[in-house]
């Protein structure tokens, strides 16, 4: 994502972005501290648009034509599933957390469950006996330590976490790609369910995709601290966020019927997700730093 353009706040770009957009040109516009800014998904188009808003300023490209249809279908005015086709590594998760809690009837198959969680088990006579860890890793069983953030059990946990899914990994692959979404899934669902395991309590048997989704709103927190509006989440959905992580600290999650949660893991995804933030921004910055100085 490259800072591209400065502009003054009373500059009405819908017909510029409605022409990027038919262009073909991927691109978003913020607002901060009184101006808009033009963002681009890549930095090859960067000379182009320059080129197109000089022209467009000095009426040699004239936009008054262009209707906003294309801007509303590549925007976010139609929802969430408005990029969809541009979002297919969300989609795919999404889609393996609704399959995985369907052959596994939401957490009432343990049998199936069983080949999911962090921990193997055999139910007998009505009691579960867990297999050690050691064990399960010394045969091979390594997917162990990723798989439990694909089980769900009941259809609020299920839902809870896919609205959340959607609205989170699809900013962050409008953005980054779904290379990077894919790698911080995978990092950030290590991390809260090693969590969960080591520091979680006596619950042996956890799921769900909610240390994920707190370490991807970690990474965009973080990274909009730097660059407010980057990714145009609003800042009440990070307080929403927060409240909710402390009252499920609190307990009283459990009492009111929501079950057992996995507290650790939503931290150790928090602070993962943040961590995984931070070092991107370090890392994004020197890099620029280097093409500067080069």
């Amino acid at each position: 994502m490259q800072r591209l353009l400065e502009l003054p706040s009373d500059i009405d770009l819908l017909p510029f972005s409605a022409f990027l957009w038919q262009k073909g040109i991927p691109h978003r516009i913020s607002e901060e501290c009184g101006q808009q800014v033009l963002w681009l998904d890549h930095s090859v188009y960067a000379l182009q648009v320059e080129q197109f808003y000089a022209d467009w300023q000095a009426g040699l490209l004239q936009l008054s034509e262009v209707k906003s249809d294309g801007w509303k279908h590549h925007g976010l005015m139609n929802g969430p599933m408005a990029d969809w086709k541009r979002i297919p590594a969300t989609i795919v998760f999404i889609v393996t957390c609704l399959v995985v809690a369907f052959i596994t009837q939401l957490g009432s198959d343990y049998h199936t469950i069983a080949w999911l969680s962090f921990l193997n088990f055999n139910v007998t006579d009505q009691y579960i006996r867990f297999v050690p860890l050691s064990y399960s890793l010394l045969n091979g069983e390594y997917w162990r330590l990723l798989t439990p953030i694909f089980l769900h059990f009941g259809m609020m946990h299920l839902a809870f976490n896919m609205l959340w899914l959607l609205e989170f990994g699809r900013r962050l692959e409008l953005h980054h790609g779904g290379l990077l979404l894919t790698l911080l899934i995978v990092v950030i669902g290590l991390v809260s369910n090693v969590a969960q395991y080591h520091f979680g309590g006596a619950g042996r048997l956890f799921g769900g995709f909610s240390g994920v989704i707190y370490g991807l709103m970690g990474f965009l927190w973080i990274r909009e601290k730097e660059q407010p509006g980057l990714y145009g989440v609003p800042s009440g959905i990070y307080l929403f966020m927060l409240i909710w992580l402390v009252i499920g600290l609190t307990g009283v999650l459990s009492v009111i019927g929501f079950g057992q949660v996995a507290n650790t893991a939503h931290v150790g995804g928090l602070l993962t997700g943040a961590a995984c933030g931070w070092l991107y921004s370090r890392f994004q910055g020197k890099s620029k730093k280097s093409m500067e100085d080069g």
